[in-house]
């Protein structure tokens, strides 16, 4: 029979990936999202994105998907769903302290809002507020999130977790925006070249 510490250790690994996974979808979001505001990148690099992005429809979907990704990931810790293990089963006296804060609670009631009634399922009435927590919010709420896992495997496995997957992230997504950038670019230059110079009866060869 699985003993206590085998069993947190275990549901330890397992929350360190549902925290890992939802991070890396609100990053990914997240970066999408403010690429296209001109204030926060400026009016160049605006024009790119956005451009970029609207040559590539699947990238709303990757956007919209990730939005749903977090929204889930992020609830594995703390469903009341009395079949589900979360972070209570771990140390249920820092998981109370931990929901307890006000900014926490805050941040999860918003959030477990939109997944009952948005994203598992979908209510009737959509009288709720649809958006997320500010950024600011859930970026400091991720932070006190990382700490308070750290301090549960701290405690049990005298382990900590770097959570900074989200940085590799970011630079792939760049490296793939400007990638797609330029191969549309060579694209709409390689038609211009084939309609108005390659077939275009009027050039100096064909004389």
């Amino acid at each position: 029979m699985e003993n206590k510490v085998d069993y947190q250790k275990k549901a330890l690994g397992h929350f360190r990936l549902s925290i890992i996974d939802a991070k890396l979808a609100y990053t990914l979001f997240k970066a999408l999202y403010q690429s296209r505001s001109e204030s926060i990148v400026g009016k160049e690099l605006f024009e790119k994105y956005f451009w970029t992005q609207k040559q590539h429809n699947i990238l709303v979907l990757i956007e919209h998907n990730a939005v749903d990704a977090f929204i889930v990931k992020i609830l594995h810790g703390f469903d009341n769903d009395k079949r589900s293990l979360t972070l209570k089963d771990i140390d249920e006296t820092e998981y109370e302290k931990f929901i307890s804060d006000t900014k926490n609670k805050k941040v999860l009631d918003r959030i477990r809002t939109l997944r009952n009634k948005s994203t598992a399922h979908f209510n009737k009435d959509q009288k709720h507020k649809k958006e997320l927590p500010p950024f600011k919010d859930i970026d400091s709420f991720f932070e006190r999130l990382q700490n308070f896992y750290n301090k549960l495997s701290g405690n049990i496995e005298d382990s900590v977790t770097i959570f900074e997957q989200d940085k590799d992230l970011k630079r792939e997504l760049e490296k793939m925006l400007k990638n797609l950038y330029v191969g549309e670019k060579i694209n709409l230059l390689n038609i211009d070249v084939e309609w108005k110079w390659d077939k275009n009866p009027r050039k100096i060869s064909g004389k």
